[in-house]
C-alpha cells in the first residue's frame, strides 16, 4: 500500500496550479499560434493594400473581409483550446481522486479480509466468506492498477497541453453567461461570418452590374446565388441557434447539481468527523472508520465531477463560435 501511494505521489509535480493559470497556456496551443499568425499576415496585407493608389472598393472589401474572418477563426481557435484544456485539466483532477479512492478501497478490502480470517479462526466465518473477501482484495488491487494507469494517462494528456502541471480543485466556478451570449456567439461564429461575407460580396458585385451593359442571364445568375447563399445562411443560423440555446439551458441545472453535490460532500465530511471521534473513544472499529473515509472520498469525487461537468459545458458553449 505504501509503495502504491508513493507511486501516486511521484506522478505529481511539486506545486499545485489553479485552472486560471492553466488557461493562460491556451495562447500557446499550436492551432491558436497559427491562427494568430494568420491574423497578423492578413493585417499586414490590408495595410499594404490601403497604400495602393489604384485600390478599388471591391479589393478593399475583400481584404477587410479576409482579415475579419481570420480574426473570427483566431477567437474560435482560442476558445476551443481553452475548452480542450478544461477537459484535460478536469480529467486529470478526477483521475487523481479516483486513484486515491481505489487505494482506500484496497485498504478497506485488505482489512476486511483480515477480519474475516480472524472470524474464521473463531468459527464465525465460513470458507466461502474468506473466498469472497479474498476476491474483493484482488478486485480492489486490479481497480487500483487501472486507476494508476488512468492517472498516468490523464497527467500525460494535460502535460501535452501545458507542460508539467499539478491541477488543484477548482475553488470558484464562473457564473453562467447572460442570455444574450447566444446572439453574441452567433454574431462571432466563423462559419456564419463567412456566409455573411459571401452574401455581402455578391450584393456588392450585383451593384456593379448594369442591365444596360451586362447580359440579363449574368445578372439573374448572380441574383440566384444571392438567394441561395441567403437561404444557406438562414438555415445554418437557425440550426446553430437551436444547439446553442440547448447548451445554454443546461448550465443552470448543472450548477444546481454542483450545489447538491457540495451539500452531500459536507454531510459526508461531518459523518467522517463523527466516526473519527467514535473511533478515538473506542466506540467504532478501524474498519468502520476506513469505510467512512471511503464514503467521504466518493462524495468528494461526485462533487468534483459535478463541478467539472459544469465547467466543460460552460467552456464548450463559449467555444461554439
Amino acid at each position: 500500500m505504501k509503495k502504491a501511494l508513493l507511486a501516486l505521489f511521484l506522478l505529481f509535480p511539486a506545486l499545485a496550479q489553479p485552472l486560471p493559470e492553466a488557461l493562460k497556456k491556451a495562447q500557446e496551443a499550436a492551432g491558436v499560434t497559427l491562427a494568430r499568425m494568420e491574423v497578423e499576415a492578413k493585417a499586414k496585407d490590408l495595410a499594404r493594400l490601403l497604400q495602393d493608389p489604384l485600390l478599388t472598393p471591391l479589393s478593399e472589401l475583400q481584404a477587410r473581409q479576409t482579415l475579419a474572418l481570420a480574426e473570427a477563426k483566431y477567437r474560435r481557435a482560442l476558445a476551443q483550446a481553452e475548452s480542450d484544456l478544461v477537459a484535460a485539466y478536469t480529467q486529470a483532477l478526477e483521475a487523481g481522486i479516483q486513484a486515491r479512492l481505489a487505494a482506500k478501497a484496497l485498504e478497506v478490502a485488505e482489512l476486511s479480509l483480515k477480519a474475516a480470517e480472524v472470524r474464521a479462526k473463531g468459527g464465525g466465518a465460513t470458507s466461502l466468506d474468506l473466498l469472497e473477501a479474498s476476491n474483493r482484495v484482488l478486485e480492489a488491487r486490479k481497480n487500483l492498477d487501472l486507476a494508476q494507469k488512468g492517472l498516468e494517462s490523464a497527467r500525460a494528456a494535460l502535460e501535452n497541453l501545458v507542460g508539467p502541471w499539478k491541477p488543484e480543485p477548482v475553488a470558484e466556478l464562473p457564473s453562467p453567461p447572460e442570455k444574450g451570449v447566444v446572439e453574441d456567439l452567433l454574431r462571432a461564429h466563423a462559419d456564419l461570418l463567412q456566409l455573411r461575407q459571401s452574401l455581402e460580396l455578391l450584393r456588392f458585385q450585383r451593384g456593379l452590374l448594369d442591365e444596360g451593359f451586362a447580359p440579363r442571364k449574368d445578372i439573374e445568375a448572380l441574383e440566384d446565388q444571392i438567394k441561395a447563399v441567403g437561404t444557406n445562411l438562414e438555415n445554418l443560423e437557425r440550426s446553430l441557434r437551436v444547439g446553442l440555446e440547448a447548451r445554454y439551458a443546461q448550465l443552470s441545472p448543472l450548477l444546481q447539481g454542483v450545489k447538491a453535490a457540495e451539500e452531500a460532500y459536507r454531510a459526508a465530511k461531518e459523518r467522517y468527523a463523527a466516526e473519527e471521534k467514535r473511533f478515538r473513544a473506542g466506540l467504532a472499529s478501524r474498519l468502520s472508520l476506513l469505510q467512512a473515509e471511503l464514503s467521504l472520498l466518493q462524495a468528494e469525487l461526485s462533487w468534483e465531477q459535478a463541478k467539472h461537468a459544469y465547467l466543460k459545458a460552460h467552456y464548450g458553449l463559449l467555444a461554439s463560435r
